[in-house]
């Protein structure tokens, strides 16, 4: 597997830290707070935790995905803070066709504050510049519509919805494509 980095790339924007999740309790913590809210997990393909236990495994499974060269998701933490609120990155990364898949979720509080546009586009510039990607995905449940309104301001252009193409907790779901080239970013 191909490493990404030296070290854990850490982005700034205008109102966000975007850094490596910490192994620690803090972020074990916020983590389980994000995912424990059924609205945040509503589109999302896992059940709402109910045990810090399984904001453990997330955590730790998205730690090792960066050193193992499989993807990079940012936890998102306002400046001046130091609890994560979300996080946003590329779930899967295939360096031999050059395509990143993006995904993200944030904590309730937060929402309609374009929190989410600015950590997404931050990761997608870094995604562009530093992997680089040529095309980012996105697969979002056709009624998530905050979702599918947040990757057409970024750009993004929906190539339709795969009937059944998702499978979680005990039932098929559809999913629509979105897809960002390269040459299409900043226009």
């Amino acid at each position: 597997m191909k490493t990404l980095a030296i070290t854990f790339p850490e982005l700034e924007t205008e109102r966000l830290i975007l850094r490596e999740y910490r192994l620690d309790e803090a972020d074990k913590m916020a983590l389980y707070r994000i995912f424990s809210d059924s609205r945040v997990t509503r589109y999302y393909n896992l059940k709402t935790f109910t045990e810090p236990t399984e904001a453990w495994r997330l955590l730790q499974k998205r730690h090792d995905r960066f050193w193992q060269g499989r993807g990079v998701r940012w936890a998102i933490v306002p400046k001046g803070q130091e609890e994560l609120i979300g996080s946003c990155g590329f779930n899967s990364l295939n360096y031999k066709t050059k395509v990143g898949e993006v995904g993200y979720e944030l904590a309730r509080p937060y929402w309609q504050r374009g929190i989410m546009t600015e950590a997404v586009s931050a990761a997608i510039s870094y995604g562009l510049a530093n992997l680089p990607l040529q095309r980012i995905e996105a697969w979002i449940m056709p009624e998530n519509r905050a979702s599918a309104n947040l990757l057409l301001k970024l750009g993004f252009q929906s190539e339709g919805i795969l009937e059944n193409k998702g499978y979680w907790n005990g039932r098929f779901h559809d999913l629509e494509l979105f897809s960002l080239l390269a040459e299409q970013w900043g226009k």
